[in-house]
């Protein structure tokens, strides 16, 4: 197709997929051939049918590439298109009068038609559930996430550039920005300002989008991440406006918290974590006001429940500021070292038939000979599958592993359907392949070559399921044995909440 008539239907689509008005299109098909110095625009007839039957803006953007247009002018092409982020947030706030769930889908529509989240390429991940008995977790394989390793983090925080603009991914200087060599460009963004706790945020979409609508909530002033009692009263804010959400906060510490810390902001979504299906293993206090217990899951999680939000916020900050001086030498939870904090916490909030309900998850980064990316942190025996730290999202069950699995799994079953190899001289010709050694042999030992396609296929499922039920033991402060179950009831009881 020629370009002038791919603006042209672009044009269009813009009308009936991204709201702007009839009005617009002639001004829009104008600005689109002064953007390629074009001097006339096409005579064509636009297929309205086809246009108003799709559901993403792939078709576009395949012709696009197709006659050799960049990523970057794709980006722009799509920004012109869309609304100004007031009109966005004009539409959102008419919306928002009726049904503050319907404005939200609007918004999260609207990036996915605009090209800002990439819904096709994201569909691509590998999801898989895996029940147990009585929990189960969320794995996916993301083919667009960058691995990053707890050593990139802690550089990344203690690296500061002195005017950067954007200071970072997250601030609101990313809306309309061209992007560098470190952000891709955002002209296509738009958000939603918000007010939480008297302090001015703002919502966006993430373009990786992990889970449905998953959504980023950031403070507007660059600033490091800080779990304080504010924050439960702003998490508490949050599902006031938009109940059908939950929303949480990384801890504020390297290795137990998210890749970005240098600057506040939450992440929440319309979805149902696994670690929300978890039961309760023991309840502490439960009456009219307040219900305490702990929950049966991997990590270690303090769940309060309240329909008052002062009455929740003060209990989440008394198990905050317990758990930040807890010290128990024979669990190697260690508090404080060098000056430095080790006892963190991740909170997570949504809101149930009016009922505000809080999962704290306790962290700890603490490092030793043993363990000298943390102690509470996946153990190196499972780093081939993940070496990540765990945030927010995955401690509560919902694993995000890196794109290199699939190939490499794939690579490790035909290995397996061989009826012999020669293990050195193959790792000579596969040396990416070295980090899944003790894997390798692993299976070899247990089942032997010449396997068949299906059985090697759910033999690697297998693996990473146990793997990533093992990383969650992992980070669990108290283990999930007597004496873990003991010191757990005892610090949470000590609370007196």
């Amino acid at each position: 197709m020629d370009l002038e008539d791919l603006l042209k239907d672009l044009s269009y689509y813009s009308i009936y997929h991204l709201g702007r008005s009839k009005f617009d299109q002639v001004y829009l098909e104008n600005l689109l051939l002064d953007e390629f110095n074009l001097s006339c625009p096409s005579n064509k007839e636009i297929n309205v049918k086809e246009i108003k039957e799709l559901k993403t803006p792939d078709k576009f953007i395949d012709e696009l590439k197709n006659i050799g247009i960049s990523e970057t002018k794709i980006t722009k092409i799509f920004a012109l298109l869309t609304p100004s982020p007031s009109q966005v947030i004009d539409t959102f706030n008419n919306y928002r009068k009726i049904d503050s769930t319907l404005a939200l889908d609007y918004l999260y529509n609207l990036q996915i038609k605009n090209n800002y989240i990439k819904k096709s390429f994201l569909e691509k991940n590998i999801h898989w559930i895996n029940k147990m008995k009585d929990n189960e977790i969320e794995i996916t394989i993301n083919l667009s996430k960058p691995e990053k390793n707890n050593s990139d983090i802690i550089k990344n925080l203690l690296k500061k550039e002195e005017n950067k603009y954007p200071q970072c991914s997250l601030c609101i200087e990313n809306m309309g920005y061209r992007g560098d060599d470190k952000i891709p460009p955002r002209q296509n963004l738009r958000i939603l300002p918000l007010s939480l706790n008297n302090e001015e945020w703002f919502l966006q979409f993430s373009p990786y989008g992990y889970f449905q609508e998953h959504a980023i909530i950031i403070n507007k002033v660059h600033k490091p991440m800080r779990i304080t009692k504010s924050t439960f009263f702003c998490l508490c804010d949050f599902v006031d406006q938009f109940d059908s959400y939950f929303i949480g906060s990384n801890c504020d510490l390297p290795i137990v918290g998210g890749s970005i810390l240098s600057h506040e902001h939450y992440q929440g979504g319309k979805y149902t974590m696994p670690l929300m299906k978890a039961k309760d293993r023991y309840i502490f206090k439960t009456n009219n006001k307040i219900k305490v217990s702990y929950l049966d899951w991997f990590n270690s999680c303090v769940k309060v429940e309240s329909k008052d939000k002062k009455i929740l916020c003060e209990a989440l900050e008394k198990i905050k500021e317990a758990w930040y001086s807890y010290q128990n030498d024979q669990l190697d939870i260690i508090p404080f070292s060098n000056g430095q904090r080790h006892n963190g916490i991740t909170p997570i909030i949504r809101k149930e038939n009016k009922t505000y309900i809080a999962y704290i998850i306790l962290r700890n980064n603490y490092c030793n000979k043993e363990f000298p990316e943390g102690i509470f942190h996946a153990h190196k025996e499972y780093h081939n599958i993940k070496h990540e730290g765990i945030g927010l999202i995955e401690a509560m069950g919902y694993f995000i592993l890196p794109g290199r699995l699939k190939n490499e799994c794939e690579e490790i079953e035909k290995l397996l359907e061989n009826k012999e190899i020669d293990l050195p001289k193959y790792y000579l010709s596969h040396k990416e392949m070295k980090i899944h050694h003790n894997l390798i042999n692993k299976l070899i030992n247990n089942y032997g070559l010449g396997l068949k396609k299906e059985f090697t296929h759910q033999l690697l499922i297998d693996e990473i399921n146990s793997t990533c039920v093992n990383i969650l033991k992992n980070t669990a402060v108290f283990k999930n044995d007597e004496r873990g179950n003991k010191e757990a009831i005892k610090f949470i009881e000590s609370i007196k909440l």
